[in-house]
C-alpha cells in the first residue's frame, strides 16, 4: 500500500522520477496533496519556514510535457489536468481556474462560484472589501438612525450596485431579509444569478442587468424607488465615480430615512477616483457615519478600506 506523503512536515518533496514510469495511482497520490489551498482571507500569511519547501513547479511542468505512454488515455488526461490545475493555483489569482469558495457571514454560509479569469471581467471575482461590507450588514442597527436600517423584512427595498459574485447582496438578503435587486453588467449577471439560486435566498432576491452608461427604462428598474443602496469596491476607472453617483441619485428614494451604504479600498493607485467620488457624493448626500478597517483578499495581504453611510441632503 502506498503511503500518502505528508507535505506539512516534509522539507524535501519525494517526487517520483518520471523516467521510472510511475503508475497512475502513484502520480495521483503525489499530485492531490500538492494542490495548494485557495488564498485565505482570515488566516495568517505563511511563515518563512512554511515557504521553505522544494518548489514542485519544475516537476509539474515536466509531467505536463511528458506523453505518459505507459498510462491509458483517460489516466494520462486526468494526471495532466491535475498537474495543470496545480500550476494554475500557484500562478496567482488571474490564473485561477473555475472555483467555488465559501464565506461565513453572521453564521450564514455563502458559497460563490467564480469563473476562471477571462479578459477584464472583474465582476467574476470576489473582493475582500465585499466581505467586510457583508459582515457590516448585521451592525447597521447601531450605525444609523434610519428606521430602514433597523428594519428586517421585505418592507425595505434594497438595490445592489456592481454586485459581482453577489456576496454583499446575498448577505443582506440573509441577514436583513430585505427585498433585494442585485445588478451588474449583462456579462456578469448570469454568474450572479447562479450564485443567488445556489444560496437559497428565497423569492425576495432578483437579478437584473444595469449598465451605468446606459441604464434601462423606468419600467425595468424604477427611479427613486429604493430605500437602501449598497455597493462595494466600484472605482477602478476614471469615469466610474461620476457614473456611480448618478446611479445613486437616480435610484435612491427621496426620503430623509433612505440610506446608501458603501465600502471601498483606499488603494494609492486609485486615490484620484476616491477623491472624485467623495466630492461628487457631497453634492446630493451627506455622511451619517463612516469609519475605516482592514481586511484581506487574494491580491493584497492587507486591504485598508473606508465604509460610509450616506443620507440625502434636504433644504
Amino acid at each position: 500500500m502506498i503511503q500518502k506523503p505528508n507535505y506539512s512536515t516534509t522539507e524535501h518533496l519525494p517526487l517520483p522520477l518520471l523516467t521510472s514510469k510511475p503508475s497512475y495511482i502513484l502520480l495521483r497520490t503525489f499530485l492531490e496533496p500538492l494542490l495548494p489551498s485557495l488564498p485565505s482571507w482570515t488566516s495568517s500569511p505563511p511563515s518563512d519556514q512554511q515557504k521553505n519547501f522544494v518548489d514542485p513547479v519544475p516537476w509539474l511542468s515536466r509531467l505536463i510535457a511528458t506523453p505518459l505512454p505507459w498510462l491509458t488515455a483517460d489516466e494520462a488526461e486526468e494526471v495532466i489536468s491535475l498537474a495543470s490545475k496545480n500550476i494554475a493555483l500557484r500562478a496567482g489569482r488571474s490564473a485561477l481556474p473555475d472555483i467555488t469558495r465559501s464565506f461565513t457571514v453572521e453564521r450564514h454560509q455563502i458559497s460563490l462560484f467564480e469563473p476562471g479569469w477571462t479578459g477584464d471581467a472583474l465582476g467574476h471575482k470576489t473582493w475582500g472589501t465585499s466581505l467586510l461590507l457583508a459582515r457590516r450588514m448585521s451592525l447597521l442597527d447601531e450605525l444609523s438612525q434610519s428606521p430602514y436600517l433597523k428594519c428586517r423584512g421585505t418592507a425595505v427595498r434594497c438595490l445592489g450596485l456592481g454586485e459581482g459574485t453577489g456576496l454583499v447582496g446575498i448577505a443582506a438578503a440573509k441577514i436583513r431579509e430585505w427585498r433585494m435587486l442585485l445588478t451588474d453588467l449583462p456579462e456578469i449577471t448570469e454568474n450572479l444569478t447562479r450564485n443567488v439560486e445556489n444560496n437559497d435566498c428565497g423569492g425576495n432576491v432578483e437579478v437584473k442587468a444595469l449598465d451605468w452608461m446606459d441604464p434601462p427604462g423606468e419600467e425595468e428598474i424604477p427611479i427613486s424607488y429604493f430605500e437602501v443602496i449598497i455597493a462595494s469596491d466600484l472605482f477602478y476607472d476614471a469615469h466610474h465615480p461620476q457614473l456611480v453617483v448618478k446611479m445613486m441619485e437616480r435610484y435612491l428614494k427621496q426620503d430623509p430615512h433612505s440610506r446608501i451604504i458603501v465600502e471601498y479600498p483606499l488603494r494609492p493607485m486609485y486615490q484620484e477616483e476616491i477623491s472624485d467620488f467623495q466630492l461628487r457624493m457631497l453634492g446630493s448626500f451627506e455622511i451619517e457615519n463612516t469609519g475605516e478597517e482592514t481586511g484581506r483578499d487574494d491580491w493584497d495581504v492587507d486591504v485598508h478600506c473606508r465604509w460610509a453611510i450616506y443620507k440625502l441632503k434636504f433644504p
